[in-house]
C-alpha cells in the first residue's frame, strides 16, 4: 500500500467558489478577499484580518507595522521554517534564538528570559505542528519588558489555548494557506490582530503603501489615491480567496477528521512507546493537528532516524522532517554565526523527529498500515 506524505484532494465546493470569482469579472484583491478575511476572523476570534500572499509576507508586514528595523532584536526559535527568520532579516533586524522545549518542540519560555536585551522589541513563537505555545508564560515575559508578540501560526489555524482561539491571544498572528496547510488558497496567508491601527498599516503596506485599492477605485470609490508608505506587492487575489472560501466551508469537517486521524495514530502506536515518543497532548489546549510528529528514542534502535525514514519510504510510506534547524543551512550558518552546541534540545530533537503522513484525505486504513509497518521495523531493528 502506498501512503504519500501529503495529498490535496479538492471538491466541487472549492470549484463552485472559484468559478464564482471567474464569472465575476474581477480576480485580484476584492470582495472575495474581504469575505475570506471575515470568515477567518470568526475562527480566530480577532477583530481585524488582512489577507496577504503568504505567511512569510504576513510576518514581514507585522514587523514592519511595528517599525522594527536595524538595531532591533527579535527573539524566535531555531526549530522552524526559514520564513520565520527571513521575515526578521527583511526588516534589517537581528534574530536572537532561544532553545526549544524537547517535549512540545515549541520555543521554551525559560530560555527566552536570558536572551532579552535593551534592543529586544518582539518575540516570534512558532506553534509547531499545530500545538499552541505556552502563551501564558510568553505574555508574562512580554509584559515585563514591554515586548510585542507576533505568533507564527502557520500550522495552527483552529487551535485553542485555554479555550481561546489562536488569533486572539497576542498582538498579531500570522496564518499560512500554503498548499499543504489545514486549509489552502494555493499560496497565501493572513495577519489577524485586535488593533485597527496595525491592521490598517498592514493592509496599506501589502499593496504598495496606497491609500486606496484597485477594487475600491473600480467599484466607485474615485480614481485618486496617495502613497504614504514604502509598501510591497503582498496582496492576495480573489481567485485564491475563492479557493479559500470553499475550503472554509469544509473547515469543521477538516478539523474533526484530523483529530480522529491523530487518535487513530495514538491507538496504533501506543504499544511502541518504548521506541517512539508520541506528540504532546494537553487538556488545556486544542491541537490543530497540521502534522503528526513522532520522535524515535535512539538508544532503543539499531539504526538511526534517517535509516528509519528510508525503510518507511521503501515500503511506500512518505515522511517528512519538521524541521531542519536554521543553523544547518549554509546561508544562515555563515550569516548568523550560530553553533549547534548552543541549542542542545533543538539539535537532539531534530535527530529524532519523523513527520508521518497526515492530511484530510488520509484513510484510517492507511494510518493502520503506517502503524503496522512501524511495528515491523521495531521487530527488525529495535533493541529488544
Amino acid at each position: 500500500m502506498k501512503v504519500p506524505f501529503f495529498r490535496l484532494k479538492l471538491s466541487s465546493v472549492e470549484e463552485r467558489e472559484v468559478m464564482k470569482v471567474l464569472r465575476s469579472g474581477w480576480v485580484t484583491t476584492g470582495p472575495a478577499v474581504r469575505e475570506f478575511e471575515d470568515r477567518v476572523k470568526k475562527i480566530s476570534g480577532a477583530r481585524y484580518a488582512v489577507a496577504v500572499s503568504s505567511c512569510t509576507a504576513g510576518l514581514h508586514l507585522a514587523l514592519e507595522a511595528l517599525d522594527i528595523g536595524p538595531d532591533d532584536e527579535v527573539i524566535t526559535t531555531p526549530f522552524t521554517m526559514a520564513a520565520t527568520i527571513e521575515a526578521i532579516l527583511y526588516c534589517g533586524a537581528t534574530p536572537i534564538f532561544a532553545d526549544i522545549d524537547p517535549i512540545t518542540l515549541n520555543i521554551d519560555p525559560n530560555q527566552i528570559e536570558n536572551k532579552i536585551s535593551s534592543k529586544t522589541r518582539a518575540i516570534i513563537p512558532v506553534d509547531i505542528a499545530g500545538l499552541p505555545c505556552d502563551y501564558d508564560r510568553l505574555k508574562k515575559l512580554a509584559r515585563k519588558d514591554n515586548l510585542f508578540i507576533i505568533e507564527d501560526a502557520a500550522h495552527s489555524l483552529g487551535a485553542e489555548f485555554r479555550g481561546n482561539p489562536v488569533g486572539s491571544l497576542v498582538d498579531m498572528t500570522a496564518f499560512s494557506f500554503y498548499s499543504t496547510k489545514n486549509i489552502t488558497t494555493g499560496e497565501g496567508g493572513m495577519v489577524v490582530t485586535n488593533q485597527k491601527r496595525i491592521a490598517d498599516k498592514i493592509r496599506r503596506l501589502s499593496l504598495h503603501g496606497m491609500t486606496s485599492s484597485g477594487w475600491k477605485r473600480y467599484s466607485g470609490g474615485g480614481w485618486k489615491y496617495d502613497i504614504i508608505d514604502l509598501g510591497y506587492k503582498y496582496n492576495l487575489s480573489d481567485l485564491a480567496a475563492g479557493l479559500g472560501l470553499g475550503q472554509l466551508e469544509r473547515f469543521n469537517a477538516f478539523r474533526e477528521k484530523r483529530e480522529k486521524l491523530a487518535e487513530r495514530y495514538f491507538l496504533g502506536l501506543q504499544d511502541l512507546k518504548e521506541y517512539v515518543e508520541l506528540p504532546r497532548v494537553d487538556g488545556k489546549l486544542r491541537h490543530a493537528w497540521h502534522l503528526f510528529i513522532i520522535k524515535i528514542i535512539p538508544e532503543k534502535w539499531k539504526i538511526g532516524r534517517d535509516r528509519i525514514i528510508d525503510e518507511l519510504e521503501s515500503r511506500g510510506i512518505g515522511c517528512g522532517v519538521h524541521f531542519i534547524p536554521i543553523y544547518h543551512f549554509s546561508y544562515f550558518k555563515k550569516d548568523l554565526k550560530l553553533r549547534r552546541s548552543n541549542f542542545p534540545n533543538t539539535e537532539r530533537s531534530f535527530r529524532r523527529v519523523i513527520s508521518l503522513p497526515f492530511y484530510f484525505d488520509l484513510s484510517f486504513r492507511q494510518v493502520d498500515h503506517v502503524c503496522a509497518v512501524m511495528r515491523d521495523l521495531v521487530k527488525k531493528y529495535g533493541n529488544i
